[in-house]
């Protein structure tokens, strides 16, 4: 039976002969070339760091942007919050005065009835 091995098992074998690789190539380097390629790297690895930082700002000037506008909606919602409790409660006035009408209208037929039967019988 053959083992199998996994595909982080054979990356890990690939980059670590490629770091052998590597470290052969750098022995074999003179000192002026090792600095060279030294020197090299470290501008590399400044134009990255200043590619993230610009990066990291872009980030932070969105990141402000997404709070001002998560506070525009804290206020819309607000807004509409003290609306719909006006409205609610121009509703709850109106049902009162309706039913204080619907009362009123039973008071007066309950007065008239009488006064209709009265008639009736004289």
């Amino acid at each position: 039976m053959v083992k199998q091995r996994n595909n982080s098992q054979m990356k890990e074998q690939e980059s670590s002969t490629k770091d052998d690789i590597h470290e052969m190539q750098l022995s074999k380097l003179s000192e002026v070339e090792f600095r060279a390629m030294i020197l090299r790297k470290l501008n590399s690895m400044c134009k990255d760091i200043n590619i993230m930082s610009k990066d990291i700002e872009t980030l932070k000037f969105n990141q402000l942007e997404i709070k001002n506008h998560q506070e525009e909606m804290k206020n819309d919602i607000a807004e509409i919050k003290n609306t719909l409790e006006g409205l609610t409660s121009r509703v709850e006035e109106a049902e009162d005065w309706i039913s204080e009408l619907e009362e009123r209208v039973e008071k007066n037929q309950t007065i008239r009835k009488p006064k209709g039967k009265n008639r009736k019988t004289v």
